[in-house]
C-alpha cells in the first residue's frame, strides 16, 4: 500500500502535510474489499482520496492465526509530509499518537475472524440492520498471546442509541492477535474502533469529521 500511493502526484495537487486514519478488512487472500478512511486532519482530502483508491486495491500480508490465514480488521495512520520539497509518506499500523509522534514500529491488536466461533456472531453487523452510521471506540488491553485482559467505552456517535455498551459485549467474543513492538508481541493497550456505515453493509468511504 506505502509504495501504490502517488506521492509525487498528491504534491502536485498541493497536498500540504496531513494525515488520514483508516481501518480495512483484510481477507485470507490479503485482498481488502472494505475500507474506511477518517479523521483526517484540515485539507487532508487529497491524502484520504490516494488512501481509498490504493487501500481498495493494494495486496496485504494476511494475518496468521493457530498456523492458518485469516480475515483480520485492520486498522492505521497513513502520515505524509513535505519535506525540503520533497514529499514523504508512512503507513503506522496503529492509530496510537504517542507511537506514532515517536515513529515506533508497533502494531496495535487485530481482531481475526474465526469461521467456527465467528459464523453466528450478528453483533459485528449491527449498526447497518438499524440504519444508523455509527462510530465506537473501545480502549483493550491485550496480553502477549492477545488474550483480551480489559475494554473500556471511551467514544461513540450517535449517543444514546446503546451501541457502545452493545459493542462492549461484544467485544469478550472477539480474538486477537496480539500487538508488536519491533516484531516481537507484547502486552499492549490500544484503541480498536469500528466505523460502520448505513446502507446494509460496509462500504470503501472516506468519512471526513
Amino acid at each position: 500500500m506505502v509504495n501504490m500511493i502517488d506521492t509525487e502526484r498528491l504534491m502536485k495537487r498541493g497536498q500540504k502535510d496531513a494525515m488520514v486514519m483508516f481501518t480495512c478488512l483484510v481477507t485470507s487472500t490479503g485482498w481488502s474489499p472494505d475500507m474506511v478512511v477518517y479523521r483526517g486532519t484540515p485539507g487532508s482530502d487529497a491524502l484520504a482520496e490516494a488512501t481509498l483508491n490504493t487501500g481498495t486495491n493494494a495486496i496485504f500480508t494476511p494475518a496468521i492465526y493457530a498456523h492458518q490465514k485469516r480475515d483480520a480488521w485492520v486498522s492505521g495512520t497513513v502520515v505524509y509530509r513535505v519535506i525540503n520539497g520533497k514529499p514523504h509518506l508512512r503507513i503506522y499500523l496503529n492509530q496510537e499518537s504517542d507511537r506514532i509522534s515517536h515513529g515506533e514500529d508497533f502494531i496495535a491488536p487485530q481482531r481475526v475472524w474465526i469461521p467456527d466461533k465467528d459464523l453466528n456472531h450478528k453483533g459485528w453487523r449491527l449498526y447497518p440492520m438499524f440504519g444508523y452510521s455509527a462510530t465506537v471506540v473501545i480502549r483493550i488491553s491485550v496480553v502477549a498471546n492477545g488474550k483480551l485482559q480489559d475494554a473500556n467505552l471511551v467514544f461513540e456517535t450517535p449517543q444514546g442509541k446503546g451501541f457502545g455498551t452493545q459493542w462492549l459485549s461484544y467485544i469478550w467474543d472477539a480474538t486477537f492477535l496480539p500487538g508488536y513492538l519491533h516484531g516481537t508481541s507484547v502486552a499492549c493497550s490500544a484503541n480498536f474502533q469500528i466505523v460502520s456505515k448505513s446502507g446494509g453493509k460496509h462500504f470503501s468511504h472516506w468519512q471526513p469529521d
